[in-house]
């Protein structure tokens, strides 16, 4: 029989806490403690997996305690309990790790959907810290940071499904939120472990390049080839795994070469009447939603179904901004010991605009401004001036959005193509009415790429 799941109630009023007890005890194990110290003592001994903390109490702050519940390891899910609606212990508790908040005298309704969803948080935690550990015990790997409930369950299904050898893995997500992370993750997990991990970006190469990268060539294959001939990523990935990044870029031809390898585990390398074989695990990535394209005629709706037996799916920074603040103090801590600098944390101001940046970019630009401010700062706090060069890119907070550069002077520090894009799109689509056959007439380009390319910068309205 399984066990119950545990909750503490920190509450110094008796009665709403037998109240809240009988409500719940049928379902789940339930603590109480009526005082902060109390309330930790229990949360040390009891490991609850959720605590309703009552932000007043006698003995200090429940915000305070707050910092110290989430200190914990296991760490508690928690949920806030006020007498009334003080929005700025609200914000404080949400930014200190509560999950929710509920305000006194609650709705019963709401408090039971609150603790189902709090409780379900929790157990896809537990999930995954206990599937990190074991991933941790035999490989090592503990570089994914992120505690939204979207980017937890795209970890234990990566870990799930690294348990089968040969299962196809489909990594989709928009670019730099980390899909050859999760590539690596889940080969570091599985039964190929101990055998290589190769990786090819299918956008960066000509049709050409990518067939003879592949699949190699024999001697004098083409006009160009080594004298000596190449080896194949297939050949050189034999018994690991081969990372296929954004696969919608595969030529048509070497489509359906891959199909017959993933069928037959066999191929032949350019020039060569030899037959090969390879035993792999293919995981590929995807920018775009890949059935889209097979419904498009753009990509072989069998080789989709091979490749994406198991389909994950990344969210974007910005659908799970309490990351991003993690995130950057991770990057810090790395980019510290890599260019000897002492940055000790992030101010407060910093943090608001990394909270409320878009980050197109994703992760990766989260990374990559960070690694700016260390090599071009030399202080113990990362301020909100060091990070000037993101206010371009607010064009989504009220008031705050910048001119299009291109038509004004360009800003002397630089400006990337993808920022440029993205104002634009976004001022043509205002101009016209935020109709979207209107916009992609405007700037003559098919509606279908309008649409991509509004979904990769987060401007669908």
């Amino acid at each position: 029989m399984r066990a119950k799941q545990k909750i503490l109630i920190i509450d110094d009023e008796a009665g709403f806490r037998g109240a809240i007890r009988r409500y719940l005890e049928k379902d789940y194990s339930v603590e109480e403690a009526e005082t902060g110290a109390q309330g930790l003592e229990k949360a040390v001994a009891t490991e609850p997996d959720l605590v309703l903390l009552d932000i007043g109490l006698p003995d200090e702050s429940g915000l305070d305690l707050l910092e110290r519940l989430k200190g914990l390891r296991p760490s508690p899910t928690v949920v806030m309990v006020t007498a009334y609606e003080q929005v700025r212990d609200v914000v404080e508790a949400m930014r200190k790790g509560a999950f929710d908040y509920l305000v006194k005298p609650v709705d019963l309704e709401e408090f039971e959907l609150t603790v189902r969803h709090a409780l379900e948080n929790a157990s896809l935690r537990n999930e995954v810290d206990r599937l990190r550990k074991e991933v941790e015990r035999l490989q090592g790997v503990n570089r994914l940071v992120g505690s939204h409930p979207a980017f937890l369950e795209a970890q234990r299904l990566a870990v799930k499904s690294a348990q089968s050898a040969d299962a196809g893995v489909l990594l989709q997500g928009e670019s730099g939120v980390g899909k050859e992370l999760f590539a690596r993750l889940i080969h570091s997990s599985s039964p190929r472990s101990g055998y290589p991990f190769v990786a090819l970006n299918c956008a960066v190469f000509s049709p050409d390049i990518i067939e003879s990268e592949l699949f190699g060539y024999e001697r004098g294959a083409f006009t160009g080839a080594r004298a000596e001939g190449k080896q194949g990523l297939l050949e050189a990935a034999d018994g690991g795994t081969l990372f296929l990044d954004e696969v919608i870029d595969l030529p048509a031809e070497v489509q359906a070469k891959l199909l017959r390898v993933l069928e037959e585990q066999e191929y032949y390398s350019l020039g060569s009447t030899k037959k090969k074989e390879v035993d792999i695990r293919v995981v590929s990535a995807c920018n775009r939603d890949l059935w889209e394209a097979c419904e498009s005629g753009e990509f072989r709706k069998d080789l989709f179904f091979r490749l994406a037996t198991i389909r994950i799916f990344l969210p974007p920074l910005r659908e799970r901004r309490e990351d991003i603040i993690p995130l950057a103090r991770f990057f810090l801590e790395q980019l510290n010991d890599k260019y000897m600098k002492r940055f000790r944390d992030i101010s407060p101001d910093a943090q608001k605009l990394l909270r409320t940046y878009s980050w197109p970019g994703n992760v990766r630009e989260l990374r990559n401004a960070m690694e700016r401010v260390v090599l071009m700062e030399d202080e113990e706090l990362v301020l909100q001036r060091h990070l000037h060069f993101l206010l371009r890119g607010q064009a989504d907070l009220p008031g705050d959005g910048p001119e299009l550069p291109f038509f004004s002077e360009l800003p002397e520090e630089g400006l990337s193509l993808e920022e440029a894009e993205r104002m634009l799109i976004q001022k043509a689509y205002e101009k016209c009415g935020r109709n979207k056959a209107k916009t992609a007439r405007y700037l003559r380009i098919p509606r279908h790429v309008l649409v991509y390319r509004m979904k990769k910068y987060g401007l669908e309205g």
